[in-house]
């Protein structure tokens, strides 16, 4: 019976499976009939060709209605516009002599600086005279100083008025300041001395800025230390901040100082150099490289049994001491390990050979300096003198100096070393403590320059590389650029405390979990970390980019209100009506919070009205922020906030005659050139749109150039205005990118080599460095918008020198519309004259209009202290000047100095005297820039508003489909911008919008992006509007993307002769835009609109479709997800982008950066290393040995007897000696299981993007804006940006009260082991110099024409899925426009590759990356070079020794009592 149930059973389930299969294959034959219709669809190409033809006609005769682009043509042609040839080589000559004649006026200034300086010096003053002089450290004392610490620092007032020619810093044109360093005593006899006579050149710096008014900062750096700078300023520092700043490391003062040098440093790691000798053995070393600059050749190497070089890609050569090479001797002196017994023999003889080898006759390449050559011994003690190897390598020629430094106190040692430095015209120095390290490794500098003192009249003057200050009114004028490193480490630190807050945060939800939304957040890592990030669970993707997007521009906004303000000095009544008003309040028991409104109730209408030109700046300031944030050209010189500049000095010399042979330097005197003065002597105008000009020194290294970008873009807000580590050594051939390069650097053997039959493209950078004139052409790769888009185009360069400097001047035009420039001007006395041609203003009555802010039409040379005007008021005064009688139009703006040999009346002739009022008259005006200005604004004078655009509308029904157009456009050649808004759509879109007005940003005419594409453009398709949107609009609120459409206007005389004269262009709002381009692509080209059977259909409405338009370089210009907008198309569609690639519709062009930075992430130490060894112990007792050190020296504040820059960073740190590491702990250690390490969840997250607000408040958001026309905005917005001046000045007052909150510290419990303390901890990283590469995207509209008409291109993926289906996709041109219509079927589930276009590491191996250090091009040497003096011998001055000092007693003795308490505690 059980085998019959068991049986049946059987029966049954066999009965129903073939029921189940017979029905499946019943319905199979439906199934695929569906899948097949599906998938074999045709794909519908003439709708989408009719799609593209109807969208493009459409935009098209809309834009130019609403733009008058025919209007305005008809104009630059009516008006009698005309080409000219440009002759390249005759204007790079004319800037040239420009240039030549402005650095002549530096150089004459600098020379009488240091005239005056060496005789100030002879003259004889008492030892107990008072010294009268002003300390940039203790100007205008704040309030809350006690009258105490007035006294005793002697603080002093002076009169500060901001001035514009020094970035707005607030200056004293009647005095000097002085700096003295943290290092140097400022009331030692010969500080004092030197501070005393130096005094007297004050009258010379006065005198020189009267003789040019476009002289910048003048100053003399004194060997003892101390700096004097013209005009005075106050040298203001953030009480967290460091004063690091030493003249005598300053590139300026070392290169005058002395001739170039090669150098051999020798540094002892036999087993004896460890410990605290170790430590100042290596900040000796460290000391010295900071002291070399880019004409200097250098090498280090270790020696103990065996002598090797420190870096190991730097076997057996000198290297060009640039900072990427200093760079990686510093990172390679962290991993030195001490070992064996020193053998000096070996060490020695290296160094001699290679410097023989160096300087070889037969050494033709440039390299090496050929001049000085020293060997740097530095040791604790050496068993020998080794004359034996002098004699044979140096006597009796001494060609090499020979410097000893001893580490340690033993004075025994001190013969042999000391013997060695004075037998070969060196100096011998004993150094003790690191407090010491600097002034002890300063002294060879001084022995290195007494051939050139001792010749007396050779007074060789220098030129600097390109170098950046801050041009920030609280840092004074000078922020050496050495602290890079630091100001790293104080952002990461930064970034560490935001991590730590949201740490703490998350401890509490874990304790108090039942206001977490969704507890099981917390196991996923993914969530866990964005908190971590970003204070916030439950962030999509999308939500991080917008977090990140907001935050940067929240950040910029804060930076640009905090620079204003603090660019700006409140008058000391209406600090102290501040203060007391806040005092009363509190005595009232205000609320705190309640104080930031104080300022509305002590408001002045006449303390407001002395401020208003605020308003002026902050405009100008936001201008200038949008192009120096995207690193492109602008802001003359600027580059996100630092100040690029060059400077001049000429050494100067002690005269006294005394009994004992010496030769002592006095100082370095020099002025800075910032690059700005420079552009404005190369105006862009001349040089016509994408055309740019450049400067290059004999090393092949970039003064300016439009590609030079010299602070970091990194995605992270917190790193992007941090300079570069190399900012400073960007040769050439790394900004102009050749059009035939593969592999990273392979253009160096077209553009630095003589190549064959490609000689012609060679010689460039070789004459450039040579100073030769020089006409060439290369076909280059052009990278915009933060290297997303890339132009290819030939390109014809001229060069010219610069005489009296190493410099030569260079301009690019692009061949074809570069070669001619169109003539347009209005003669403005003739004009003037014509009773019928009325006011010359009336050119500019409709509209809104601006002038490109960075361009000079007209300026006063000297009084800048008056109100800062905008262009435009400028303009108008100017303007309403030349309409009076007696105009003259001043537009020299250089000529050559006086010559020498005048006399007293000559010279009075050549150059006045004048007074305040004259002063106040004296201009410059460009007269060819001014007068085409008119003429281009009479030719754009059409944007009125009873002027109705639908009359202009050809096609009536066109006018009630105006799509969203909110501004229509002209940008011309003289820099002028016009719009006018429309009404319609404006109202809505500007009244509430955060955003400043689009044309109010991007008013820089020719050198905005949407003009150079628009000209770029006109090649491809002369009737084309360029299309573009932000990258970042999906992370911006959608009501305020705008879409720019631009098309170029050129005046043509036939096929060859032509020129762009302007540019129109409409602003659109992207989500009408896309509500337009969905209501006509999901119409049937058979059917008037979208019913039941079109629907049916194949349009892009149908799940099957998905569309999109793109722009000329593959971005989604519109879509049916508006997320997509401003993405590479390649990210959603990868496989797709790589057929187009296929197809031949978009070009595929690799472009190298050599200007990249790479993070690299430190490794974190393990307690788990400490079990392997006892010496690692030993080793853990050292550090923490060495951190009680510096516990001290920055607890009891006397770290400033220590190296500044190691006590900063421990003070920074807030580091606790007695911690001893930890082990790692894993993130499975909680209550939630996941198996991986922390270190292995960290790598999931690479890129450390946190993004956070700086400690000051934000403001209102809103900026007081002018309108287009130049006239002054309303009394409202003016009250607005005074109280927040005042806001300002409370909250600084605020600060220094102590509050119940800042007495009290909270620490939260942690609840079990989640989480995990090694969550609050970040990956921290260091920049190095690094290459990338990406790949970009050119449409190739020619490609998509047949028989002259565009076509459709038609494609499939096949089996791009295992079921066989594939993916059909047609692509067409969108008439009239840079856009593309591609239709994509999404049926088949293919897999995509992602295809990105962000840069990526080129990868290089141990090989490739040594010859990319080691990559040496072409250089000239310096001519000057001064190393041998025949009576040198004669001075017997070689050396002494560090001593014990009290200071060092008492440091000794406070190390030991907090070591031995340390000690008792534990």
């Amino acid at each position: 019976m059980r085998h019959k149930v068991k049986w049946w059973c059987s029966l049954s389930l066999v009965q129903h499976r073939t029921t189940v299969v017979f029905i499946l294959f019943s319905l199979f034959p439906t199934l695929l009939g569906v899948y097949t219709q599906e998938h074999d669809i045709n794909m519908p190409h003439q709708e989408v060709e009719f799609w593209a033809r109807k969208i493009g006609n459409h935009i098209f005769h809309l834009s130019n209605a609403f733009a008058l682009y025919n209007d305005i043509k008809d104009n630059f042609h009516s008006r009698d516009a005309t080409l000219q040839e440009n002759d390249g080589l005759q204007l790079v000559k004319e800037m040239a002599s420009d240039v030549t004649n402005m650095m002549k006026f530096k150089v004459d200034a600098v020379n009488r600086i240091m005239n005056v300086a060496e005789e100030a010096s002879l003259d004889k003053y008492k030892q107990d005279e008072a010294v009268d002089y002003f300390n940039a450290k203790r100007l205008n004392p704040s309030p809350d100083i006690p009258q105490e610490a007035i006294d005793d620092k002697n603080y002093r007032n002076l009169s500060l008025l901001s001035n514009s020619h020094f970035d707005g810093i607030p200056i004293n044109e009647s005095v000097s300041s002085v700096h003295v360093p943290t290092n140097v005593y400022a009331k030692a006899p010969d500080v004092i001395n030197a501070i005393r006579w130096s005094g007297r050149l004050d009258r010379t710096f006065k005198s020189n800025y009267e003789l040019d008014p476009t002289l910048s900062w003048q100053y003399f750096g004194s060997s003892t230390g101390f700096l004097r700078q013209y005009p005075a300023s106050e040298w203001v520092m953030d009480e967290k901040d460091p004063d690091l700043y030493d003249a005598r490391l300053r590139s300026w003062y070392i290169q005058a100082a002395s001739s170039p040098k090669d150098m051999v440093i020798l540094l002892d790691v036999s087993g004896s150099m460890t410990g605290l000798r170790k430590e100042i053995a290596i900040h000796v070393v460290l000391n010295i490289l900071e002291t070399l600059n880019e004409n200097d050749f250098v090498n280090i190497f270790n020696f103990s049994t065996e002598t090797t070089e420190l870096v190991s890609c730097f076997n057996d050569s000198l290297v060009q001491a640039n900072m990427e090479n200093i760079g990686e001797f510093k990172k390679a002196l962290k991993t030195i390990e001490t070992k064996e017994i020193a053998n000096f023999s070996k060490a020695l003889i290296k160094a001699f050979e290679l410097l023989q080898r160096s300087n070889s006759k037969y050494n033709k390449s440039g390299q090496g300096s050929q001049c000085n050559q020293a060997i740097m011994v530095v040791t604790d003690g050496a068993p020998d003198n080794y004359e034996k190897i002098f004699s044979t390598y140096n006597w009796p020629h001494f060609q090499v100096r020979v410097f000893t430094y001893l580490i340690g106190r033993e004075e025994k040692k001190k013969r042999d070393l000391s013997w060695m430095a004075c037998a070969n015209k060196g100096y011998f120095v004993q150094v003790t403590t690191l407090a010491e390290v600097r002034e002890q490794v300063l002294r060879y500098i001084p022995v290195m320059a007494r051939p050139m003192v001792m010749y007396q009249e050779d007074h060789h003057h220098i030129w600097t590389g390109v170098y950046a200050d801050i041009a920030h009114e609280r840092h004074g004028h000078i922020v050496d650029p050495k602290q890079i490193e630091w100001l790293w480490e104080v952002r990461e630190g930064k970034r560490q405390r935001d991590r730590t807050e949201n740490y703490q945060k998350l401890q509490k939800l874990v304790k108090d979990s039942s206001s977490l939304t969704n507890i099981h957040a917390l196991q996923d890592k993914w969530q866990v970390e964005n908190f971590l990030r970003y204070g916030e669970f439950g962030l999509s993707s999308r939500s991080i980019a917008r977090i990140k997007a907001a935050k940067m521009r929240k950040m910029r906004r804060q930076r640009l209100r905090r620079r204003d303000i603090q660019n700006f000095t409140l008058k000391p009544e209406v600090r102290e009506k501040i203060k007391h008003e806040i005092e009363i309040m509190l005595k009232r028991r205000v609320k705190r919070d309640v104080l930031v409104l104080i300022p509305n109730r002590i408001h002045d209408y006449d303390l407001w009205k002395h401020h208003k030109r605020l308003l002026r700046e902050q405009e100008k300031l936001e201008k200038w922020y949008e192009d120096i944030r995207m690193g492109r050209r602008g802001a003359p010189g600027l580059k996100e906030g630092y100040r690029l500049m060059t400077s001049v000095a000429v050494p100067v010399f002690d005269r006294k005659k005394t009994s004992t042979k010496t030769a002592n330097l006095l100082g370095v005197a020099g002025t800075d050139v910032p690059i700005r003065e420079i552009e404005k002597l190369v105006p862009p105008y001349k040089l016509g749109v994408n055309g740019y000009s450049f400067m290059v020194n004999s090393n092949g290294y970039v003064i300016y150039h439009p590609d030079l970008r010299p602070v970091h873009r990194e995605s992270n807000a917190e790193f992007q205005d941090i300079l570069k580590p190399n900012y400073n050594s960007v040769d050439f051939a790394e900004v102009e990118l050749t059009d035939y390069e593969n592999e990273a650097r392979a253009n160096d053997s077209e553009l630095l080599e003589m190549a064959g039959w490609r000689d012609y493209y060679s010689k460039l950078r070789k004459e450039l460095v040579e100073q030769n004139p020089a006409e060439r052409m290369m076909n280059v790769k052009i990278h915009l918008d933060d290297m997303k888009r890339v132009v290819q185009r030939t390109q014809k360069y001229f060069a010219q020198k610069i005489s009296g400097t190493p410099f030569s001047l260079g301009i690019a035009m692009p061949d074809g519309y570069g070669k001619y420039k169109v003539h347009g001007q209005i003669e403005l006395t003739r004009e003037i004259q014509d009773r019928r041609a009325g006011d010359v203003m009336d050119h500019f009555s409709t509209g809104n209009w601006s002038l490109h802010p960075d361009w000079v039409y007209c300026e006063y040379k000297y009084d800048q202290h008056q109100e800062d005007q905008s262009p435009e008021a400028l303009i108008k005064e100017f303007l309403s000047r030349a309409q009076k009688p007696n105009w003259k139009w001043r537009s020299t703006r250089t000529r050559p100095p006086p010559d020498p040999i005048m006399n007293q009346a000559q010279h009075k002739r050549w150059k006045p005297s004048m007074g305040s009022d004259e002063r106040k008259d004296n201009y410059y005006c460009d007269k060819d820039l001014v007068q085409s200005l008119l003429f281009d604004a009479r030719a754009t004078n059409v944007y009125s508003r009873e002027v109705k655009i639908e009359d202009k509308i050809k096609d009536k029904n066109m006018g009630s489909q105006n799509f969203g157009i909110t501004t229509a456009f002209v940008a011309t050649r003289s820099g002028l911008t016009r719009w006018i808004d429309n009404p319609s759509e404006s109202s809505s879109s500007n009244g509430n919008s955060k955003e400043r007005h689009f044309m109010k940003v991007h008013n820089r005419a020719i050198d905005e992006v949407w003009y150079k594409r628009a000209v770029d453009y006109y090649k491809e398709d002369q009737d084309a509007y360029v299309y573009s949107v932000p990258f970042d609009a999906a992370t911006r609120d959608p009501d305020e993307v705008l879409v720019t459409a631009t098309r170029a206007i050129f005046v043509e005389e036939n096929e060859y002769r032509m020129a762009p004269a302007a540019v129109v262009g409409v602003t659109i709002k992207h989500r009408k835009f896309v509500d337009f381009f969905k209501n006509e692509t999901y119409k049937c080209p058979s059917y008037p609109s979208r019913d039941s059977s079109c629907k049916k259909a194949k349009t892009c409405e149908s799940t099957s479709l998905n569309c999109y338009l793109l722009d000329d370089n593959g971005f989604i210009i519109a879509s049916e997800n508006e997320d997509d907008t401003g993405k590479f198309f390649g990210t959603l569609e990868g496989t797709i982008m790589e057929s187009l690639v296929q197809s031949e519709v978009y070009k595929k062009i690799q472009v190298f950066d050599y200007q990249a930075v790479c993070l690299d992430t430190q490794e974190k130490n393990s307690m788990a290393s400490i079990l392997t060894t006892p010496i690692q112990t030993l080793k853990w007792f050292a550090n923490w040995m060495m951190g009680n050190v510096f516990w001290v020296l920055v607890k009891t504040q006397l770290y400033t007897l220590w190296d500044p820059n190691e006590a900063w960073a421990y003070a920074q740190g807030q580091w606790d000696p007695n911690a001893a590491p930890t082990d790692e702990v894993t993130y499975s250690k909680g209550p939630i299981n996941h198996q991986s390490t922390f270190g292995e969840y960290q790598e999931m997250f690479p890129d450390e993007a946190v993004i956070t607000e700086e400690s000051s408040g934000e403001g209102s958001g809103k900026y007081p804006e002018e309108d287009g026309s130049g006239r002054e905005g309303s009394g409202e917005e003016e009250i607005a940006l005074y109280e927040g001046i005042l806001e300002y000045e409370v909250q600084d007052y605020l600060d220094g009260i102590p509050t119940e909150d800042t007495k009290r510290t909270e620490s939260p419990d942690v609840v079990g082991d989640f989480p995990p303390l090694e969550l609050a901890y970040i990956n921290k990283t260091h920049p190095r110099p690094c290459d990338k590469t990406v790949y970009l995207y050119k449409l190739q509209s020619k490609k998509l024409k047949q028989d002259g008409l565009y076509k459709p291109v038609k494609g499939k993926l096949s089996n791009c899925h295992t079921n066989g289906c594939g993916r059909p996709f047609s692509v067409q041109k969108v008439i009239s426009t840079n856009l593309i219509l591609v239709a994509v079927n999404s049926l088949c589930p293919c897999e995509s590759r992602k295809v990105d276009i962000e840069p990526v590491e080129v990868e290089h191996n141990e090989t490739t990356s040594c010859n990319r250090l080691l990559m040496q091009h072409y250089r000239k040497r310096p001519q000057s070079c001064v190393n041998y003096h025949p009576d040198e011998h004669e001075i017997k001055l070689c050396g002494g020794a560090g001593s014990l000092g009290p200071s060092s007693v008492a440091l000794l003795t406070l190390l030991l009592a907090h070591i031995y308490n340390s000690m008792m505690q534990s």
